[in-house]
């Protein structure tokens, strides 16, 4: 069986964007500032990481850091961001992309997204950024019309997965499952053990299904409770 074209489509943009993003001139000495930014920034919060301390954990000097990276912190930001959505998204295309049969790239995508988010502490750091940001927008302008886009791909590559196996679903629908993933790391509870992540991901499967085929329209109470209570 071979996949729909607008899912065959759908997982090629998303191919194409991270291919896209040039890791050529990533020396070691970069990619180490890049990595233990993210760590950092996992572990005690991203305000807390200063140019002192990054440059003390990744044992380099603080004039280097700037060597590496001329515009400082902002571009530590940004380019330790793409770096995590390139290993996450090239970990999702990995899992999905020799899979031909739809029902079982639904499932396929979705477990490999919930075992990303939960297993790789920069996936949270990921979102909480991208949130911050809305609200108080340190991000480049372009930087942030990039995670615009690539979120879109991401929401794209639902949207064709989920019509693919006969659902019509909205972007509310879509943004509905992928918030359900990316609180994964909350309601998971993950313990560490690899037997643990494979039990999470089974239930995001199930879970993402159970969205898929909730009734379309808004959830909400045609009567309240005082006119319950008149009635009764």
């Amino acid at each position: 069986m071979t996949l729909p074209t607008l899912l065959c489509e759908a997982r090629n943009r998303f191919k194409q964007h991270l291919d896209s993003c040039d890791w050529s001139e990533l020396t070691a000495g970069r990619k180490r500032i890049l990595e233990v930014f993210l760590r950092l920034a996992s572990i005690e919060g991203y305000s807390a990481v200063t140019m002192r301390t990054l440059a003390k954990e990744a044992s380099v000097k603080a004039a280097s850091i700037y060597f590496h990276f001329p515009d400082g912190r902002s571009e530590i930001v940004s380019q330790s961001l793409r770096w995590h959505y390139s290993n996450w998204g090239y970990s999702i295309l990995k899992a999905i992309d020799k899979i031909s049969e739809p029902e079982l790239f639904w499932d396929a995508l979705v477990s490999a997204v919930a075992r990303s988010q939960i297993s790789i502490p920069a996936s949270d750091l990921w979102d909480l950024l991208v949130r911050m940001d809305r609200v108080g927008g340190f991000l480049e302008v372009e930087f942030r019309q990039e995670i615009d886009h690539w979120l879109d791909l991401c929401a794209g590559l639902f949207q064709a997965s989920a019509a693919a196996i006969g659902y019509t679903v909205d972007r509310g629908r879509v943004n509905m499952i992928m918030s359900m993933l990316d609180a994964g790391s909350n309601w998971g509870q993950w313990n560490g053990d690899a037997a643990d992540l494979d039990a999470i991901a089974e239930q995001a499967t199930i879970v993402s299904r159970a969205i898929l085929s909730a009734p379309i329209g808004r959830l909400r109470r045609t009567t309240t409770p005082d006119e319950i209570a008149k009635q009764e």
